[in-house]
């Protein structure tokens, strides 16, 4: 059985003052992480200057690992015969990835291709792209619902994802999806010189999805049943966690027979509890496995009760062979410079060595923000 999380949440509160009066007893503890990983989301990368810009910034910040996002909604922001080019590249000969990452290695920094897997489309109006998979194969996408849904109707409740919804995703269990993204991740492994592929949105949009018709199928035939119906429950579930496990597990094979050197990584969910029985994504059962060399948590919690709680689950769960994998995600977005600062100093403190920012672009926007932060990222400068 679970332990309650406002158990969890008590002793992270214990936790968080311990560990913070440790930290202040003795100051000296307090090394670099190996690891600094940022994120660069695609609007950023549109144009040799934003490119340069960006480059300048990671290098001065010495931040040594970009997140770089290639593929955002079922786009390219690359070259590709089997993926549209994103429509904000304005010159149509530009290729954003091809031009980055000799300006990256040049400067030591590694380069992910950061790919959005099953998320397909968020927004109220189709892709101008005719060859988009939303288009040519709308059969692909997931529901929450048996009944058959009409994606121009789904369209319209799409309002930013504030209500929940995140848009529109493929169907991780339908049986031709997964090897879709396989030829996807090939390509770009083949044709670049990336140091990793990142993972991100590989998972269920939320744990009533899955209910894609041609999945249904496919699972009704698998347990041999002739209707489905949620009595089955402890079997959907697993069925609909191994296909997220087989799409890391067949990328990491993949991996192994390009380009055995590139590191592969996956952003998750940060409670593992959660993360296992609503989204379907067991990223400790990758880590044991050897599917995932690092497991990027999105620890972006404002609260850092909540973002220690996070952390207590994962010292119960992972032996310290596997910590070592994780790098510790936090977010500019939703915080303040003070707040993302508390979350270094405990990062540090439980020994994670290597943490990520999300994103470059509030650090772009505002100048200042990154100051403090970065104090306390390399505490001797």
């Amino acid at each position: 059985m679970l332990p309650r999380l406002t158990n969890i949440y008590l002793r992270a509160t214990v936790t968080v003052a311990l560990l913070f009066s440790l930290l202040s007893a003795f100051p000296n503890q307090r090394g670099e992480f190996d690891s600094r990983y940022l994120w660069v989301v695609r609007n950023s990368i549109t144009t040799k200057a934003d490119i340069e810009n960006m480059i300048e910034f990671a290098t001065l910040n010495r931040f040594n690992n970009l997140l770089v996002q290639v593929r955002g909604r079922g786009d390219a922001y690359y070259e590709s015969n089997l993926v549209p080019k994103s429509n904000l590249i304005k010159d149509v000969d530009f290729d954003p990835l091809a031009y980055l990452i000799p300006l990256a290695k040049e400067k030591g920094i590694r380069v992910h291709a950061w790919v959005n897997t099953y998320l397909l489309w968020s927004s109220r109006v189709m892709p101008v792209q005719k060859n988009h998979i939303l288009k040519t194969n709308p059969d692909w996408i997931d529901q929450n619902t048996k009944e058959k849904i009409n994606i121009s109707i789904e369209m319209k409740k799409f309002n930013g994802g504030k209500n929940g919804i995140e848009g529109f995703y493929m169907a991780p269990n339908h049986p031709k999806v997964n090897s879709y993204l396989l030829t996807i991740f090939d390509d770009l492994i083949q044709n670049y010189d990336i140091d990793g592929l990142h993972l991100d949105y590989v998972r269920f949009h939320d744990s009533d999805y899955g209910q894609n018709p041609f999945a249904l199928s496919d699972f009704q035939e698998k347990i041999g049943i002739s209707d489905f119906n949620r009595s089955q429950s402890s079997e959907w579930s697993d069925y609909r966690r191994k296909a997220i496990t087989d799409l890391v597990r067949e990328t990491k094979n993949l991996i192994q027979s390009i380009k055995p050197n590139i590191t592969l990584s996956a952003a998750v969910k940060p409670n593992l509890y959660q993360a296992r029985e609503r989204f379907f994504q067991e990223w400790d059962v990758w880590l044991a496995a050897g599917y995932l060399d690092k497991a990027i948590v999105m620890n972006y919690a404002k609260d850092l009760k909540v973002f220690a709680a996070n952390i207590d689950i994962m010292y119960d769960n992972l032996p310290s062979k596997y910590r070592k994998k994780i790098v510790m995600g936090i977010a500019t977005y939703n915080q303040s410079p003070k707040n993302v600062v508390d979350k270094i100093k405990y990062a540090r403190v439980t020994r994670f060595n290597a943490v990520s920012f999300f994103s470059y672009t509030v650090m772009h926007k505002d100048q200042s923000y990154f100051k403090s932060i970065k104090n306390a990222l390399y505490p001797r400068d």
